[in-house]
């Protein structure tokens, strides 16, 4: 167990939302168009943690400043355990780092094999979708099931995007492929490897149970969204209790994707004091290390 650190932050010093995406994965911003939005919201400080890549960050350095807007090297890792998606945000990982960015690119031909193994038992449904028509919808490196959903929606298979997965592609359905991947305790080792911090992401709507996050502390995790738009009232105390417990830093942010879904930049009104316990969790990690 991970001891001296606060894990329930309130003072007071702006806001920050660690935990964003743009069109370079399942986003439907540019980056600089999120910039944009995150500074109207009021934030301090944000993260883009797009899916299995790093790119957004160097598009952003630039424009962040000129709207006095810090950013910080974010990523959303999608880690497999028992079949189930586990995702790990990486916080502060060098963006150069060899080993991270060749584990990258497999997760990229591995999107790429999964999307064409679903399209494939779409093709076989009767539904007439190519994988040309799923990439154009892709703007950065990380294809997925998003991208199908959109492509199913436009050709009026479906009605909504959010029928897609519950018809189609959630897991279990009829055209459902499991992901392959690392599991999570080698997700953890990459980052840190690349000198960032590991988080666990949303762990109530992941589904994760309180031992597996018992396992994920063991296992090196340096902290835990607990500022989530899914984790209120009864829901959101358990998991702050559980943060404090295991020492782990309490962080969050919207997951935010699109204008039009629920959840806008911001909406968690996280204080701007994890993103500095973050930082200290960050070089105490380092200190150690080295």
């Amino acid at each position: 167990m991970q001891k001296g650190f606060s894990t329930i932050i309130t003072e007071n010093g702006g806001y920050a939302d660690l935990h964003l995406h743009t069109k370079l994965s399942d986003g439907n911003l540019e980056v600089e168009e999120l910039l944009t939005l995150c500074k109207r919201k009021g934030l301090r400080c944000i993260s883009i943690t797009d899916h299995d890549n790093l790119d957004s960050y160097n598009l952003a350095v630039e424009p962040a400043k000129a709207l006095n807007l810090e950013i910080i090297p974010g990523i959303e890792i999608s880690s497999v355990w028992q079949g189930k998606d586990i995702h790990i945000l990486g916080y502060y990982c060098d963006p150069t780092n060899l080993a991270l960015n060749m584990e990258l690119q497999d997760f990229a031909k591995q999107r790429i094999t999964r999307v064409k193994a679903i399209i494939k038992k779409l093709n076989a449904l009767g539904i007439d979708i190519t994988f040309e028509k799923v990439l154009s919808y892709c703007k950065g490196k990380v294809i997925g099931r998003p991208h199908i959903a959109m492509s199913l929606v436009d050709e009026e298979y479906i009605g909504s995007f959010s029928e897609a997965f519950t018809k189609y592609l959630g897991d279990g359905c009829v055209a459902f492929v499991e992901k392959k991947g690392l599991n999570p305790q080698q997700t953890i080792r990459l980052i840190e490897n690349a000198g960032g911090i590991a988080v666990l992401a949303h762990p109530y709507k992941s589904g994760v149970s309180d031992e597996f996050i018992e396992q994920m502390v063991e296992w090196g995790v340096q902290g835990m969204e607990i500022y989530t738009p899914s984790q209120k009232g009864a829901v959101g105390r358990k998991y702050k209790e559980m943060a404090q417990h295991y020492g782990l830093v309490g962080t969050g942010g919207s997951d935010f994707h699109t204008e039009s879904g629920t959840y806008p930049p911001n909406c968690t009104k996280m204080p701007y004091t994890v993103v500095q316990a973050l930082r200290e969790r960050r070089e105490k990690s380092r200190a150690e290390w080295y």
